[in-house]
């Protein structure tokens, strides 16, 4: 019995996200464009980062100086939660519209998730860059900051951590501080 109740919850869930979609439709008396996407799409990452943000003043435990500003950001969260999904489901809408209409904006949406692609296989490696002859290692400020969070004691601890000489000029100079 529950799990049925759940079902029909999910229906009903469904069905008001898509009738919120249709009731924009109707209400624009048009369908969507380019111009709505390229208006939507930003006001729902916004509406996003800030109900992100929200949600990160108001998490974890408060002393009594900031149980109120967590109140505060709870109240906020409660306002604009149901504005943000909104604004979602109208990006939703319109972006998939547009790829399905628009080549570019299909060649964009490729792009975009290459470029996503490309970011997560660069953060993935970054241990890897900054290990001992990593690419990363490679100018005089990384030798610094190397030399003094390590505490680096002589020059040949610099010189296995990289090959470059400005990492070991910056690192050198950092030695015995």
């Amino acid at each position: 019995m529950d799990a049925l109740q759940e079902v029909i919850e999910i229906i009903l869930l469904l069905i008001s996200v898509i009738s919120a979609v249709a009731a924009y439709f109707r209400f624009r008396g048009r369908s969507f464009g380019v111009s709505d996407m390229l208006i939507f799409v930003p006001l729902a990452v916004v509406a996003d980062v800030v109900c992100y943000q929200l949600f990160q003043a108001m998490a974890g435990p408060h002393g009594e100086s900031t149980a109120y500003g967590a109140l505060g950001a709870m109240l906020g969260l409660f306002g604009l939660a149901p504005v943000a999904a909104g604004l979602n489901m109208v990006a939703a809408a319109a972006t998939l519209l547009c790829m399905l209409r628009h080549a570019a904006v299909r060649y964009g949406a490729l792009a975009l998730v290459l470029v996503a692609w490309a970011a997560h296989l660069f953060l993935g490696h970054r241990d890897e860059m900054l290990a001992p002859g990593g690419a990363l290692n490679g100018d005089r400020v990384a030798g610094e900051n190397w030399a003094l969070e390590s505490g680096a004691a002589s020059r040949a601890e610099c010189d296995r951590q990289s090959d470059a000489q400005a990492f070991r000029e910056g690192c050198y100079a950092k030695l015995g501080r």
